[in-house]
């Protein structure tokens, strides 16, 4: 068996897991804590909460994400209950699970264990460094597990079919954003034309084909699945509008200066594993890049997870995990026995002065994350307030807020728009063809208990309507307001 690059530990499937979990727990330890990091994680924790309770996604609560991320929370919850701790924890768990797929799709890929095990390590230190690139429970971290499992897939067999189970997991991982597609693509064409040219018994014309329609036909099996789903409860004009149209309606934004800005700030983030990339896809060394099939590869991946970042025109951090795949497994090329490392750089990685720079990260980025338990949980303090006053059937509405008090108190939303920008952000308004108007007064209708704010309530009905039928029972700082509907 193949030692590990760790002294002492043998590199059995199980442990280097363990290894992969340990790491993924440590660096993100005390991000386990705080009830918000980012409002997108509350919404996808809320709504699958809510799809336990019995509710219809589109329907019940809006989102403009597919169902994939809701199923998987609500998964979650269904098996090991609502504690944002424990979600967190799985959440690194599968980051790990993530780790060990790309140091098992390594191993076929580059040839070598140590640049394998590289490649996982810096994946898990990618995306557990800041809090926007990965720490907050975004699609990306979970759409990643099934791109790279059927990247796996196609390198580890060479049976047809293999294009139709790589397209099932590739079209789970579509289910949770679209941009999977943008993977998969390439996946396809290195995998016809660079894996299987030696099937010199059928004619490439038809290779093609029967590859291309069995991933087709796999990759499409969940997305049709959803769309029966809906069709058969009757609300598929609900499914319709979210997944069909209302993308279609958002305004498309092209900054080029703006977006240029946006990815050399991502590289500068993570300078260090940028340079082991650039200096890996730049080495021309035949025992390391085989024919140069592997650069050419990696360069094309690359690129089309870059295309996918780029083609939203939106400069959200988290976008960039999808490029994470690609570049970890291509820096773990600088760490190939062949790859020619320049002497300066074989003696800072020598196994002792390596150790001791992984530690000294590890320690540095699980200690980056201790703001989040020094910082004050206004949200968490608002939930312990409320619980005692609270009757059963009392309404409370985040207004614009974090909706997280929502899953802390177990109370549903008095509008489906849970996500607190759905009803105050112009775009969002338009792409979901909101009546804001009408929204706010089947709010109003429901005469919440409590309304909280924060700053400067947007104008409009519902600012009037708390100043006329509200007092404020607590102020809690920072410009956040509980406001009780007077007696």
């Amino acid at each position: 068996m193949p030692e590990s690059t760790l002294p002492g530990i043998r590199n059995s499937a199980f442990s280097l897991f363990f290894i992969f979990a340990v790491l993924s727990i440590f660096l993100r330890f005390f991000s386990f804590f705080p009830s918000v990091i980012d409002h997108d994680e509350s919404t996808y924790l809320e709504i699958a909460r809510m799809l336990l309770a019995g509710k219809t996604l589109y329907v019940d609560m809006i989102d403009i994400k597919p169902p994939g991320i809701f199923l998987i929370l609500a998964g979650f919850q269904f098996v090991f209950g609502y504690s944002i701790f424990v979600i967190r924890l799985l959440v690194a768990f599968w980051i790990a699970l993530t780790g060990w797929m790309i140091y098992k799709t390594g191993k076929h890929l580059l040839k070598d264990e140590r640049s394998s095990v590289a490649a996982g390590v810096i994946y898990i230190f990618f995306i557990s460094t800041w809090s926007f690139y990965g720490i907050s429970i975004t699609t990306e971290i979970f759409f990643n597990l099934f791109t790279i499992t059927s990247l796996y897939i196609l390198l580890k067999s060479n049976n047809t079919w293999k294009y139709f189970l790589a397209g099932i997991l590739a079209g789970f991982g579509f289910m949770v954003k679209y941009f999977v597609v943008f993977d998969f693509a390439v996946f396809v064409v290195f995998s016809v034309f660079i894996l299987d040219r030696h099937q010199k018994n059928i004619p490439i014309p038809f290779r093609v084909i029967i590859s291309v329609l069995l991933a087709g036909a796999g990759f499409l099996i969940p997305f049709a699945t959803a769309n029966i789903v809906y069709y058969l409860n009757g609300h598929f004009g609900n499914f319709y509008n979210i997944i069909y149209q209302a993308p279609t309606r958002y305004p498309s934004e092209c900054n080029a200066w703006g977006m240029l800005k946006f990815i050399l700030d991502f590289h500068l983030r993570f300078l260090p594993v940028f340079i082991f990339f650039y200096i890996a896809l730049l080495n021309r060394r035949p025992k390391v890049n085989e024919a140069a099939h592997l650069r050419l590869f990696m360069t094309a991946w690359s690129f089309m997870a870059l295309l996918a970042v780029l083609i939203s025109g939106k400069t959200f951090g988290h976008y960039t995990i999808q490029m994470m795949l690609p570049v970890s497994l291509m820096a773990g090329v600088f760490f190939h026995p062949e790859a020619g490392l320049p002497v300066y750089f074989g003696r800072l990685l020598s196994k002792r002065a390596g150790l001791v720079i992984l530690a000294v990260l590890i320690i540095l980025i699980s200690a980056l994350k201790l703001e989040y338990v020094f910082h004050r949980d206004i949200p968490r303090e608002i939930a312990s307030y409320l619980k005692p006053k609270l009757q059963e059937a009392d309404v409370i509405y985040t207004g614009n807020y974090h909706h997280i008090v929502y899953y802390l108190l177990k109370k549903e939303s008095p509008t489906p728009y849970i996500h607190r920008s759905l009803l105050y952000d112009q775009d969002h308004i338009e792409a979901l063809n909101i009546d804001t108007g009408a929204e706010f007064e089947r709010i109003m209708q429901k005469r919440p208990v409590y309304i909280i704010t924060k700053d400067v309530f947007p104008d409009g009905v519902m600012k009037d309507f708390i100043m006329n039928y509200y007092s404020v029972e607590k102020d809690f700082g920072k410009g956040i307001r509980l406001h009780r509907l007077k007696d």
